[in-house]
């Protein structure tokens, strides 16, 4: 297992969680049609449940508080915590050795379930006046063989995307569509909107977080959110095509940014929800009039580590290995014990410190490739 604290530049020097070199597994090359095979592609991903193969984690490394605007500090984070978002400043390098430390560990647990583990190449984040290496599903949208970079609406998350660049070329070159989103050119004008406007950001440019996308098989649940535009959705409609359907799901939370904090298929069919986010009857109107519907318990309250970007929706943010094994965090027995009781086996991991910087396992991975060519859920 390789966890790239070393981070080269080079395609050369990303390695699998076996140790070997990555090489070309199938021979694919660009322009093969691999919505119809998850054999030409390394990358092959249509939901949150099937089996997990491969997939990429995070590294919390050289995080620093981001500085973005008053009105969209305002309009996510916590209110004690809007001053630290002023100037660009590192973590409390407690934080950060912790919550490196969660997400190497969570590379091994991975690993020996049988999963491919990859990690970013170094970039620093203060030398961009960003953010963080260690959340890569904001920035990345995995639809069937095709990779999507998300126009990112936070300023200082523009160039995020360089830590996974390396690998991105080589899912490309071993057969996966790359694509990136246009770019978000003026962050200014995409926050100059009316003072009692309900979303921080307007629709003069698209824009979207990868995070407020769920995939169903041929159906994805969206939301917009105060970094998700409807211009965002739409440019993403209309980049999939026919092959899939985009539903939009409206929260009840007036400081959403991410739905996978809000909603997280567990497996076809049950569907856990933050109920303080959204409602049972807007699921489903939106297309989960069939689903098991689980509400998830509010969370004990907790002072360390501090939530700085993150806060209660935490708790929802699993990682589903497969449709018997859900990684968890290890202290939450409240969650672990709902899991248990649907079914499922909760792997307890912990990742507080993760949480801490501003998400949990499934916004500090992205999933590249899972087994099997699933079907649209009942809707």
């Amino acid at each position: 297992m390789s966890i790239l604290t070393t981070y080269g530049g080079s395609i050369n020097n990303v390695h699998s969680n076996s140790g070997k070199k990555i090489t070309d597994a199938t021979g694919a090359g660009p322009g093969t049609t691999a919505e119809t095979s998850t054999e030409s592609s390394r990358v092959w991903s249509r939901n949150e449940w099937d089996p997990l193969e491969e997939i990429i984690v995070g590294a919390a490394v050289g995080t620093v508080f981001p500085v973005e605007a008053r009105r969209m500090v305002e309009a996510t984070m916590p209110r004690r915590y809007w001053q630290l978002f002023e100037t660009v400043r590192p973590f409390p390098a407690r934080i950060i050795a912790a919550a490196q430390a969660e997400l190497d560990n969570l590379d091994r647990v991975l690993t020996d379930a049988g999963v491919v583990v990859q990690r970013p190449t170094w970039v620093d984040p203060a030398s961009l006046d960003g953010y963080t290496s260690a959340l890569p599903r904001d920035s990345l949208l995995v639809v069937g063989s095709t990779v999507i970079e998300a126009p990112i609406a936070w300023r200082s998350r523009r160039g995020e995307v360089l830590a996974y660049r390396p690998l991105l070329q080589h899912y490309h070159e071993s057969g996966a569509r790359w694509v990136s989103a246009p770019r978000v050119l003026d962050h200014d004008r995409l926050l100059d909107g009316a003072p009692d406007a309900r979303w921080a950001i307007n629709e003069t440019q698209p824009a979207f977080a990868a995070t407020d996308f769920l995939r169903f098989g041929r159906d994805i649940v969206a939301q917009r959110s105060h970094v998700t535009n409807r211009a965002g959705i739409d440019w993403l409609r209309r980049h999939l095509g026919d092959t899939y359907r985009i539903h939009v799901l409206d929260s009840d939370d007036p400081h959403t940014m991410r739905l996978d904090r809000t909603i997280m298929p567990l497996r076809p069919g049950t569907l856990l929800f933050d109920p303080d986010r959204v409602d049972a009857d807007s699921l489903r109107r939106c297309m989960f009039a069939e689903w098991d519907l689980v509400p998830a318990p509010r969370p004990a309250p907790r002072e360390r580590p501090p939530l700085y970007l993150a806060d209660a929706g935490a708790r929802m943010n699993v990682l589903v290995i497969d449709r018997e094994r859900v990684v968890v965090e290890a202290q939450d027995d409240q969650i672990a014990d709902l899991l248990a009781g649907l079914g499922f086996d909760p792997i307890r991991c912990p990742f507080r410190n993760v949480q801490s910087i501003g998400g949990s396992f499934h916004r500090a991975t992205t999933d590249i490739r899972r087994r099997g060519v699933p079907d649209s859920p009942p809707s």
